[in-house]
Formats: structure tokens, C-alpha cells, sequence
């Protein structure tokens, strides 16, 4: 606490927590859960070029990361959406290499309709002994459909608390920072950013870091006053 105690009129009181891993947990000794990521990859126009070949680079090195007991999909969007993989297990990394090398800039940004179909391909298989999160690689630059960016992130607490989050990597020079990072932020993930797909390598090894080496979901604390 900040202080020794609190006055019988009451009052707030400020308290600091710190959650600490219990000794033991070596990624060795505990086998992680299986993974399923739902890849989303923005192919629209104001991707094309280098911020469209770095996410398909960072896509393919998350794919080449994951353990054939893992399970993943590839979702690409523009005006449209295309899954180029459903959901499978993640045993043959080099179907998704011939996946992402055929994508192609296209049109506008349908962003929540891309993010909407990576969560309905995780959705139903979500449980508690999985760990379930959309990758959205794209500029955020949301031009069509659902557009505004609380009504966004909305959906994405609201896919968290059913057992999916949602991590955001922002690419190009005139990325949509404040609908990236809030999406991330109410999606229970984290929001990364580089125009390269070389500017993004440790913030993917990070990321798959947090995922392999997780130690507990849904922490609650509970405050338990002394007597008086």
C-alpha cells in the first residue's frame, strides 16, 4: 500500500501488485499449450510495395515458428476477404510460403472485415487449454466497412473475453497508429510497428516468447482487509 492504513471515514487507497511467476517454469520442463493463430494479411492498395512484401516475410517467419501441434490460418483482405488456408495444423510451413508469394495488392481496406474472419476461423475452437490470437499485419488504414476505431476495438474485447486475442503489427510510413494500438490494447495482445520486415524481427521473436513461455491466463486479485 502507499500508505499504513486507511481513516475510519474511508477514502482510496492506492496499492501496487506485483505478479511474479512461480520458480520452476522453464519452458523445458513445462510443455507449452498449442498455439492457433488466425495470420491476417492486408493486401490492399496502400500496402503495395515494400509494406505489402515485409508483412508476407514476417507472416511466412511466424508460420516456420510454430509446432506441428500448433494450428494456424491465412486470411488476406482488401475490399474482400480470402482464406487462402482455414484454420489446419501447422506441420507444413511451406504450404503457407506457396500461399503468401501468390498475394498481390488489391483494393480498398475492408480492415475489420479481415480481422472479423481471422476471429471466425478461431472462435470455435477457442478453450482454456489454448492459446488463441488474430495477427493483423496491415497499415490500418480502414477505408471500408466498419471504420471507427472504438466500434472496432469493441469487438475485439469482446472476442478477448471469449478466449481469442489480438495482436496488431503496423507497417508502411503512414500507418493508422491510434486504431492498431487500440485494437492490441482491448484485444489483449501487444502493438508492434516497422516499415521493414528486418525493423520487426525482435518484436516477432518477442511475441512468440510471451505465447511459448506463458505461465497463467486471467489472473484476478483479490484485496482482503485486516479486521476494523
Amino acid at each position: 500500500p502507499a500508505v499504513a492504513g486507511v481513516s475510519p471515514e474511508g477514502g482510496s487507497l492506492d496499492v501496487l501488485v506485483r505478479v511474479v511467476a512461480p520458480p520452476g517454469t522453464d519452458r523445458d520442463a513445462r510443455p507449452r499449450p498449442p498455439l492457433h493463430l488466425a495470420l491476417v494479411l492486408d493486401r490492399s492498395g496502400s500496402m503495395d510495395g515494400a509494406p505489402l512484401a515485409a508483412a508476407k516475410r514476417c507472416a511466412d517467419s511466424v508460420a516456420r515458428r510454430l509446432r506441428p501441434d500448433d494450428r494456424a490460418a491465412l486470411v488476406v483482405y482488401d475490399n474482400r476477404v480470402q482464406i487462402p488456408i482455414p484454420l489446419r495444423p501447422a506441420d507444413a510451413p511451406g504450404v503457407f510460403a506457396d500461399a503468401l508469394a501468390s498475394v498481390d495488392a488489391g483494393g480498398s481496406t475492408d480492415l475489420f472485415a479481415g480481422w472479423d474472419a481471422g476471429a471466425g476461423q478461431l472462435a470455435p475452437v477457442a478453450t482454456p487449454q489454448s492459446l488463441s490470437r488474430v495477427v493483423l499485419l496491415s497499415d490500418g488504414c480502414a477505408n471500408q466497412g466498419l471504420t471507427d476505431t472504438d466500434a472496432i476495438a469493441a469487438r475485439c474485447r469482446a472476442l478477448a473475453d471469449a478466449g481469442v486475442g489480438t495482436t496488431t503489427i503496423g507497417l508502411g510510413r503512414h500507418f493508422n497508429e491510434e486504431l492498431m494500438t487500440a485494437m492490441a490494447r482491448a484485444g489483449g495482445g501487444r502493438s508492434y510497428y516497422g516499415e521493414r520486415a528486418e525493423d520487426l524481427a525482435d518484436a516477432f521473436a518477442e511475441e512468440m516468447a510471451l505465447l511459448e513461455d506463458l505461465c497463467a491466463r486471467r489472473l484476478r486479485a483479490r484485496l482482503a482487509p485486516g479486521p476494523g
